[in-house]
């Protein structure tokens, strides 16, 4: 669950439900189009077969009324009182196949594939109708065609209504298809939108927690320099005044070692909520490598083929940064640590690597957290006052396990200004 601080939509569900409400309304959209869609496909079908039916009822009824064989004027006189009904062609064919007379537009197809179509069946080609009569309709025409051949009939026709029909629900089930890209793209942005918010509410209590820890640890490491220096001073004098061996000697060397962890924890500290001005000079960042390496007798080789001579920054800060990864890779591999300096895209990198365990997967998002360690001694403030430094510069730090094993630190940092550190 969210921080309640964070709102109803830091709760899982509403955040969920804030993605899900577009995405279901998009599908049921979808769905409704759809379904509308296919109805009207049955529905024009059905209208498409209704008007066959009707065109072929009125051509026969006026077919029954003429001589035979049918006159080609009396055929096209029959076409031209169907016109307006959409009839464009009529013809007539015999059962043998041959046909017997034809009026109107030419079918433009043959008339082989018509006839292998179910009877009454309609089939559209280019925008017309084409549909196949064997018989003729009702008792009284087989009354009246009773001892003599009914020909076969073709009828081309415009389906003006199905086709409209059909393209209107094409148009629906476009504009549903449309909705629902809609929905889902709100739906989107909706997720990325709560997530965003929830990254910024963590990242802004992250830094007021952040800030609080920096002041509360400010005023007591100062309040506990000045007595830890004395506390330290008078337990080396007392240590030195004892002989070795001694019982006595044993606790009062355990009180200088203690006194000196609180003292480093004291100085990270300072150096964690250190405030002030960068002092951005031209350095040799190879060489300030070097120098803290050969601070701290680390055995380190580095790469500087692609150095840069110089890089503006603050070495004071800097230095700080190296030391404590160059103390973490010398734990992690005493045998030895390697490095690299670059310039990659007017940045500076700088990169040391290790031949250690490395970091576990579940560390690597938490290993710049104030605090966190999975040492046994240690104050868990070294990468995070790294961290802290590089982002005084503008930078930013990384940490990745290589695939051959070992640790990866990055850094990664502009050419500095002098600027107000915050």
């Amino acid at each position: 669950m969210g921080h309640p601080r964070f709102g109803l939509l830091s709760h899982d569900w509403a955040r969920w439900a804030l993605v899900a409400a577009p995405v279901l309304l998009g599908v049921a959209v979808l769905v409704s189009g759809w379904t509308m869609y296919h109805g009207v496909q049955q529905a024009s079908a059905s209208l498409l077969r209704g008007q066959a039916d009707a065109l072929f009822e009125r051509v026969v009824l006026q077919l029954m009324e003429l001589p035979r064989p049918v006159p080609e004027a009396d055929l096209l006189g029959v076409l031209a009182d169907l016109q307006d009904e959409g009839l464009t062609s009529l013809r007539l064919i015999s059962p043998d196949g041959r046909a017997v007379a034809e009026a109107g537009e030419p079918l433009g197809t043959r008339v082989e594939p018509l006839l292998a179509l179910p009877p009454g069946q309609p089939l559209i080609e280019n925008g017309r109708a084409l549909v196949v009569f064997r018989g003729p309709p009702g008792r009284a025409g087989r009354r009246r065609f009773r001892g003599r051949p009914m020909p076969m009939l073709v009828l081309a026709f415009e389906p003006r209504m199905a086709m409209q029909l059909k393209a209107a629900a094409a148009r629906t089930l476009g504009v549903g298809a449309l909705a629902a890209l809609v929905f889902v793209a709100l739906a989107l942005a909706g997720a990325r939108w709560s997530y965003r918010r929830q990254q910024r509410a963590l990242e802004a209590e992250h830094a007021e927690r952040l800030g609080a820890l920096g002041q509360m640890s400010a005023v007591l490491a100062h309040e506990i320099r000045n007595p830890l220096a004395s506390l330290k001073g008078n337990a080396q004098l007392l240590a030195r005044a004892l002989p070795e061996g001694a019982r006595e000697r044993s606790k009062a060397d355990r009180v200088v070692s203690e006194a000196v962890r609180l003292e480093a924890l004291t100085n990270d500290l300072l150096d964690f909520v250190r405030r002030g001005d960068l002092q951005c000079v031209d350095v040799d960042p190879t060489r300030l490598l070097q120098t803290a390496a050969e601070t701290l007798d680390v055995n380190l080789s580095i790469d500087d083929t692609q150095a840069p001579t110089v890089w503006r920054l603050d070495p004071q800060r800097l230095n700080l940064v190296l030391t404590n990864l160059l103390r973490n890779a010398h734990e992690a591999n005493p045998q030895g640590v390697c490095a690299r300096v670059a310039q990659a895209n007017d940045r500076l990198l700088i990169e040391i690597r290790d031949r250690g365990p490395g970091v576990a997967p579940s560390d690597l998002s938490r290993i710049f957290e104030p605090f966190f360690t999975r040492r046994t001694q240690g104050t868990g403030l070294g990468l995070a006052v790294a961290k802290r430094m590089v982002d005084l510069h503008e930078g930013q730090i990384e940490v990745r396990n290589a695939s051959e094993g070992g640790a990866v630190f990055r850094i990664w940092l502009p050419r500095g200004q002098r600027q107000e550190a915050s």
